[in-house]
C-alpha cells in the first residue's frame, strides 16, 4: 500500500476480564482489519483490538490491539475460565458478519475444541469440517458456520449477532488528499464481536486524517457520507471490501463490471460477493449480462474507486 514506510510488531497477548467492566462501564471488542485505503505511515492495526472503561465516560482502561487476547471469566459451575480469541478468529467472525451469515459454535467430537471455519468457509454453509486443531474430519447436524466467538458472547450474555445499530451513522465529511499531507486511511465499519455499552453502535466509513507524516491520526471518526476528492464512497461497498480483501482466495477474482445495458457500476451482495460467477443481474436496469471474457468474477465498484484516490494521490505527489 502506498505510504506504508515503517515496520510494526503488534502485541502478541493481551488478558481482559470483562467482569470487571459488564456491569459498571461500557466494553467492547472489536477486530482490527486493515484499511482499504492507505496513504498514511500508520501502522496497519491488524488483530483484536479491546475497549473498556471502569467508570462510565471515563478514560479507556484499555485503548489497544493484540495478537491474540485471553478473556478470563467465570465458568457456569463456578470456576475460573480463560477463553483466548485470536486474530484469526475474530476476522473470519467479522467477515460472516459483514456478509451476513448466521454463525454458531461447534465442539470437535474428537479433541472436544471450539472449531473454527476460516476463509471460504467462513462464508459458506457447510456439513463437515475439518478440526484446525486435531485434523478431525466431523459432520454437523446441518450447514452452518462455526466461530468460537459465539461460545465467548454467549458466555458473556451477548448472543446477538444483528443487534441495533445507527447505520449510517448521521455525520458527513466532503474532504480533498491535498488537505491531509500526512495521508488517510479508510474503513467500513464492522460489528463489535462483544458490546456491552447502553449506547448503540455506529455504522459507516471510518477516516483517520493525518497532517503530518506520524502515526496518530489529526481526524478520528466515522461518517455516514463521505465524498474525497469529489468522489462519493458509499459505507455498504466499502465495508464488503474490507471483508473481501481478507478472504486469499477471493483476490485474483475481485474487479469492477460495468453493466453493459446502463452503464451503471455493478455491485455483487450477500453470496454473489463471495463466490465467483460468470452471470450477474444489475441492481439498477435489472438485466442480466456476462462477466468480460466470461470468466468468473465478483463486482465491487469501491475498487475502482480506490484506484481513482490512488491514482489522484500519485498525482498530487508527482515531483
Amino acid at each position: 500500500m502506498v505510504g506504508q514506510e515503517h515496520k510494526y510488531s503488534l502485541k502478541k497477548h493481551g488478558y481482559f476480564n470483562p467482569e470487571s467492566f459488564l456491569h459498571s462501564s461500557p466494553c467492547y471488542v472489536l477486530l482490527a482489519l486493515p484499511p482499504v485505503y492507505d496513504t498514511s505511515i500508520a501502522p496497519p492495526d491488524s488483530g483484536v483490538h479491546v475497549h473498556a472503561r471502569m467508570v462510565p465516560g471515563g478514560k479507556k482502561s484499555i485503548d489497544e490491539t493484540f495478537e491474540t487476547v485471553h478473556v478470563q471469566l467465570t465458568h457456569r459451575q463456578g470456576r475460573p475460565e480463560t477463553f483466548t480469541i485470536t486474530g484469526s478468529d475474530a476476522s473470519s467472525y467479522n467477515i460472516s458478519t459483514i456478509l451476513k451469515k448466521q454463525v454458531t459454535y461447534l465442539r470437535c467430537p474428537q479433541c472436544q475444541s471450539v472449531h473454527s471455519d476460516r476463509e471460504s468457509f467462513a462464508v459458506v454453509y457447510h456439513q463437515h469440517h475439518r478440526c484446525y486443531h486435531c485434523g478431525y474430519v466431523f459432520e454437523s447436524d446441518s450447514p452452518c458456520i462455526s466461530n468460537p466467538v459465539m461460545l465467548l458472547k454467549e458466555l458473556c450474555g451477548d448472543v446477538l449477532q444483528d443487534r441495533e445499530i445507527r447505520d449510517p451513522v448521521n455525520r458527513k465529511v466532503m474532504t480533498k488528499q491535498s488537505k491531509w499531507p500526512g495521508g488517510m486511511q479508510i474503513w467500513g465499519s464492522n460489528p463489535a464481536i462483544l458490546w456491552t455499552s447502553s449506547k448503540l453502535e455506529e455504522g459507516g466509513v471510518h477516516f483517520h486524517g493525518f497532517l503530518q507524516r506520524t502515526m496518530t491520526p489529526s481526524a478520528d471518526e466515522t461518517f455516514g457520507v463521505v465524498s474525497i476528492d469529489s468522489i462519493s464512497l458509499d459505507p455498504e461497498m466499502v465495508r464488503y471490501l474490507m471483508a473481501q480483501q481478507a478472504l486469499p482466495y477471493l483476490q485474483q477474482y475481485l474487479c469492477t463490471i460495468d453493466c453493459p445495458h446502463c452503464g451503471s457500476l455493478h455491485f455483487d451482495t450477500l453470496d454473489e460477493a463471495v463466490i465467483p460467477h460468470t452471470i450477474h443481474r444489475c441492481t439498477a436496469c435489472k438485466q442480466s449480462f456476462s462477466s468480460p471474457n466470461n470468466q468468473p468474477a465478483v463486482s465491487n465498484p469501491s475498487l475502482r474507486i480506490r484506484e481513482m484516490l490512488y491514482a489522484n494521490y500519485q498525482q498530487l505527489h508527482v515531483s
